[in-house]
């Protein structure tokens, strides 16, 4: 769910920066063969970037080093308890909301479709100067969809007939319902990001710049051209189709009217296009939110400490284990007793860990010392730990070799060197009282006793 809304607004982050490099650098040439090009592309990438891991571009032969898995477990803080508002999750709605709208989009596209073919059955097969066409019956504007150009000769004096179909013939042969189509499917699903409908609206109209240039290129008197464009009003039937007179009319005449753009202009696509390749890169940057504890209301998840910081982080429990090290996918656990313990590093190697030992080894301690300073450290303290129990306890707990405390919590020492932990919450000595008894009280204190000199 949080990697399907991370996906999207990478996607949208994407959209807007190729429509605003598109609108401020690109959008007053006259190349519209490149800018048509840069839409479809930059629509292309902004989609398949995110889906693609690119970290291993920027690393120089580094090695690949698995690391723990990033699970938490919290050493005094209790488990919040589960609230009916805190089961609501927003994430959850807000995918109820994408889907919902996806439904809706799709539901308009599908009725498109049918319109469309249904309009298609009606009509029948002509042509005019070499240039086939369905005649339609219907009143409505000429247009194009795939192969086939949509024209009502009924509607337009005859002076039109050539300019009209001359145009939609030069989208069918581009195949501009590539184009079309594809900003339909991706207003279909990104219908929240208004960046999604400008690039829609941007690449449709650059596609009838395009169109009227290359129709006044195959030998259209300009002016006749225009007022044909002029006396043939209204809208397409179907968005997702191409018209004689889809867009607004101004901006077309503006266009055909303003000189080519001179070729030094090309500079502007090779200035924009590192720019969008590396805000696309960018875009990769974005993470998912930390996540934030229902108790504290802080950021779960933690920067990287320092060495020093993970040497105050690394709490071993009884002073029964000295040292963590990972060797590929076990954990080794050093023991006091000069043992060695082996864990694999998954969460139910983890759990077994922090069941035993009370710890969790999410970070691990550095390197040993050399073995000149190993050999010169002292020896490590023996657990702090009592035998002195009462005769009656030891009797009913026969497995049972001495008890100890640290830090809110009773670890009790069995015979074979096993260790188990208990908190000292209610819920935690009613579990050490159904398996052991009572507690027995700690022993009284030793006196020092005072040296006395000998007398001289």
């Amino acid at each position: 769910m949080a990697a399907l809304l991370l996906y999207l607004l990478k996607v949208n982050a994407g959209f807007l920066l190729v429509y605003l490099l598109y609108r401020l650098v690109l959008r007053p040439t006259t190349f519209y063969s490149l800018n048509r090009l840069f839409l479809a592309g930059g629509v292309v990438l902004s989609m398949v970037v995110p889906l693609v891991n690119i970290a291993p571009l920027f690393q120089d032969n580094q090695q690949i080093i698995k690391n723990i898995p990033s699970f938490t477990y919290s050493w005094d803080i209790p488990a919040p308890v589960a609230t009916p508002a805190a089961t609501v999750e927003v994430g959850a709605i807000l995918l109820s909301l994408f889907w919902a709208g996806v439904g809706v989009m799709t539901a308009r596209l599908l009725v498109q479709l049918v319109s469309l073919l249904s309009l298609h059955q009606k009509s029948s097969r002509d042509s005019y100067q070499g240039i086939p066409f369905r005649r339609l019956h219907e009143p409505v504007p000429p247009f194009s969809f795939w192969r086939n150009i949509y024209f009502n000769p009924a509607q337009h004096p005859e002076q039109n007939w050539l300019p009209i179909l001359q145009h939609e013939q030069t989208h069918v042969q581009q195949w501009h319902t590539l184009d079309i189509l594809l900003m339909e499917m991706t207003a279909l699903v990104h219908w929240f990001n208004p960046a999604a409908w400008l690039l829609r609206t941007a690449l449709k109209q650059n596609l009838e710049f395009l169109t009227d240039q290359q129709t006044l290129e195959a030998g259209f008197n300009r002016k006749q051209y225009q007022y044909s464009l002029v006396q043939t009003g209204g809208t397409p039937p179907f968005t997702l189709t191409s018209s004689f007179s889809y867009h607004s009319l101004k901006n077309r005449i503006s266009m055909m009217n303003k000189a080519p753009s001179a070729r030094i202009q090309l500079l502007r696509f090779l200035a924009v296009t590192p720019l969008l390749l590396l805000g696309l890169v960018a875009c990769q940057g974005i993470e998912e939110p930390a996540s934030v504890s229902p108790k504290t209301g802080t950021e779960a998840s933690q920067k990287p400490l320092t060495t020093e910081e993970q040497n105050k982080a690394f709490k071993p429990s009884y002073q029964s284990v000295t040292k963590f090290t990972l060797q590929k996918d076990t954990l080794v656990l050093d023991l006091v007793s000069g043992e060695t313990e082996k864990y694999p590093n998954s969460p139910e190697g983890l759990a077994a860990i922090k069941q035993k030992y009370g710890i969790t080894p999410s970070l691990l301690p550095p390197p040993p010392p050399p073995a000149r300073e190993a050999a010169l450290a002292p020896p490590p303290p023996p657990p702090p730990y009592t035998t002195n129990l009462p005769q009656e306890f030891l009797t009913r707990n026969s497995t049972v070799k001495g008890i100890g405390s640290s830090e809110g919590t009773i670890y009790v020492i069995l015979k074979n060197d096993d260790v188990e932990s208990f908190d000292t919450t209610p819920a935690g000595m009613a579990a050490f009282e159904k398996k052991y008894g009572a507690l027995p009280p700690p022993p009284p204190p030793v006196r020092a006793q005072k040296k006395t000199l000998p007398k001289q």
